[in-house]
């Protein structure tokens, strides 16, 4: 570790974080304080939980029927032509706040529909840089019913063209939501899958963070902070789903979020896109299958900071970290095989030839190419 002398870094994260069990009772309070009143609300919502449990007509009772504008079409992977819809439609209702209630997916959505309202152009434009962010969206409230995505408090949305097998992003500074309502209780409703995937998300973010170039002293503890979160507590979140294991991952989600939002996710989400473009594997699963085997590629490269990261496992060597990591996966469900997720030996050339190799650029260790074949057939 450095020492304090050494320290030299920049921190970004804008966003004003309320966090707490029933904490959701506050959102009228935030859409009041950051866009008055009488402002016209454009509500994004995933298909039909939230609507399920009473939850959607709650929120539109108390911040009042005539102000919201609903769009509940959130697809599961949100293209571009899916935002493109949804900004028409913000456009449409003459909305002055977006707030988003949901899943990652809805959260993304809502974030690129929030900044380009006021922009020209289509969602696709920004994504493939035909055009820049040039100023500031609509206030963006965000509000996640899983514990995972940690889009509530990132500047960054991911898009999807499943046709086009392409992994997509938009991102700037002024996207961060202006305010994140984090109540645990939202996230009561997961699956086990869902607490499964959602969470193996952010615990693979941390370890990602941890090990970047990027990394900086701030986003060491707190990545080291959420990686002891979660491995204390994201079994019990999937088998036994009880309140304070919940609480436990929605903090260590959020947190993931702020501390990647100045060290990214790499080499994990790198390998994880193709895995879902190609074999539809689900995000968190598809990020976490490769992460015992990376952490054990970087480890070398981080000797000094090894130690503080397996106390934070709760292990004593590198082996038991990486075993520690399959057997939290195995136990919630997931597969620790890429094999499991339908890759074959002959499907290697294409994994490698959609890696987004552009991501793997702050590793400790670089890898190439025939690095990563090696050690992904080590995963068959």
């Amino acid at each position: 570790m450095p020492k304090p002398g050494e320290y030299s870094f920049t921190w970004l994260n804008s966003t004003r974080v309320i966090f707490g069990n029933g904490r959701l009772a506050d959102l009228k309070a935030v859409v009041d304080g950051v866009a008055g009143s009488d402002s016209r609300v454009f509500l994004v919502t995933g298909r039909h939980s939230l609507r399920a449990r009473g939850v959607l007509q709650r929120i539109v009772g108390e911040i009042g029927l005539s102000r919201v504008s609903l769009f509940d079409d959130t697809p599961p992977f949100p293209s571009p032509e899916a935002v493109d819809d949804a900004l028409a439609k913000c456009r449409e209702s003459g909305a002055d706040v977006v707030v988003a209630v949901g899943g990652g997916s809805a959260l993304d959505l809502a974030k690129v529909v929030a900044i380009l309202t006021p922009h020209k152009g289509t969602a696709l434009d920004y994504a493939n840089r035909k055009r820049s962010i040039r100023g500031r969206g609509l206030p963006f409230v965000a509000a996640p019913t899983t514990s995972g995505s940690s889009s509530e408090v990132t500047s960054g949305a991911a898009l999807w063209d499943m046709v086009g097998k392409r992994s997509l992003g938009i991102s700037s500074p002024l996207m961060f939501p202006t305010v994140a309502v984090v109540d645990p209780q939202l996230t009561m409703s997961m699956s086990k899958r869902l607490a499964a995937a959602s969470g193996m998300d952010a615990f693979t973010s941390a370890f990602e963070s941890y090990w970047s170039l990027e990394s900086q002293p701030l986003t060491d503890a707190i990545n080291l902070r959420v990686i002891a979160d979660y491995a204390v507590n994201l079994e019990r979140s999937c088998l036994q789903g009880d309140l304070d294991s919940r609480t436990a991952c929605s903090f260590a989600a959020t947190m993931s979020g702020i501390a990647y939002s100045n060290s990214h996710p790499n080499v994990c989400h790198a390998v994880g896109s193709p895995l879902t473009l190609f074999w539809g594997a689900e995000h968190g699963q598809a990020v976490g299958v490769t992460l015992s085997s990376f952490l054990k590629w970087n480890a070398p490269a981080i000797a000094h900071k090894l130690p503080a990261l397996l106390r934070a496992l709760g292990v004593e060597d590198l082996d038991a970290g990486a075993a520690r990591i399959e057997q939290i996966m195995s136990r919630c469900g997931l597969k620790t095989k890429i094999s499991a997720l339908g890759v074959g030996p002959d499907d290697m050339d294409t994994l490698l030839d959609n890696i987004r190799w552009e991501r793997t650029a702050v590793l400790p260790r670089p890898i190439e190419r025939e690095d990563a074949r090696a050690l992904l057939e080590q995963l068959f």
